[in-house]
């Protein structure tokens, strides 16, 4: 534990063992060990992603930069600043605790930052909901060259990325066991998708439902229906098969394995882009297992 909590800057040593206290974890050194692991797993994300987003660090950031920035502070939130439009600019404002479901979120469409902002130094904002924020650990900026439009898309996908990824990293950590897996449910992916774009649960539920709606028809009609950035849903003629002698694994013995009619069955084809980004996601040891076994699932 030692090594990996001497690593961390003094700022974190103190926001740590306030987390320990505050979380209901045991006060001892196994807690702060695991509590540095956790910290240390979300910085190596931000950086991961940043990385991948072309986007690069900085010390400083100043208040009229019109360029986009994504911010990770001492305490493990994430900052989203759009880039300038006039005087004012977009913040979002991700604090994403221990042991939440889905990040707390506070968003100004209009903001501005109220000085120039830097590593260590607390982030003020004129007006809004968004007063100011903890230090801030890390800053990325995108290079010049990236349009506004472009920036924006980028940014809306590192936090859609990092807030998950910071919530999975936490259900290590997290006391009450019931949160554990409700992450990715359709309860917490309404909940998400009516936050940030401020309708009700209940618009978020009908647009959803329309949306699966739309697809399975187009796909039962038997059309290579697009979905997004993913790939496409399809149906695939499974061929007849005839009756056949089979061996049944769990006896030996044999078995007759019934004749099969030619039959559609529901396929997905993933995008290149997806599987380039699957083949580089770092997946837990637990998690690549139970992909072994869905493997299988498939008939």
């Amino acid at each position: 534990m030692e090594k990996s909590f001497d690593s961390l800057p003094e700022h974190i040593h103190v926001h740590l063992r306030e987390l320990i206290h505050s979380s209901g974890l045991p006060d001892n050194e196994e807690s702060l060990g695991d509590v540095s692991r956790n910290w240390m797993d979300k910085k190596n994300l931000f950086e991961g992603q940043i990385k991948s987003l072309d986007m690069m660090e900085t010390d400083m950031f100043a208040a009229d930069d019109p360029r986009g920035a994504l911010a990770l502070t001492y305490s493990g939130s994430l900052i989203s600043l759009g880039p300038l439009r006039g005087k004012d600019r977009r913040i979002e404002y991700y604090s994403i605790k221990l042991r939440a479901d889905v990040p707390e979120m506070l968003k100004n469409p209009s903001g501005r930052i109220k000085a120039d902002a830097g590593k260590d130094k607390i982030l003020e904002f004129e007006e809004g909901p968004i007063k100011s924020t903890s230090a801030l650990f890390k800053i990325a900026v995108f290079p010049e060259g990236v349009s506004p439009e472009e920036q924006e898309t980028r940014l809306h996908e590192a936090v859609v990325f990092l807030t998950h990824g910071f919530v999975k990293i936490n259900r290590s950590l997290t006391i009450n066991k019931d949160l554990e897996n409700v992450q990715f449910t359709t309860k917490s992916i309404i909940q998400q998708v009516a936050a940030r774009n401020d309708i009700t649960q209940t618009e978020a539920r009908k647009i959803i439902d329309d949306y699966l709606l739309i697809l399975e028809s187009g796909m039962l009609l038997g059309e290579r229906v697009p979905l997004g950035r993913l790939g496409r849903l399809h149906l695939r003629i499974r061929p007849a098969r005839k009756a056949r002698i089979g061996k049944n694994f769990r006896t030996g013995g044999e078995i007759t394995i019934k004749a099969r009619p030619e039959t559609p069955v529901p396929r997905m084809s993933f995008s290149n882009r997806m599987k380039e980004r699957a083949a580089a996601a770092d997946l837990p040891q637990d998690d690549q297992a139970e992909g072994r076994r869905d493997d299988h699932d498939d008939d």
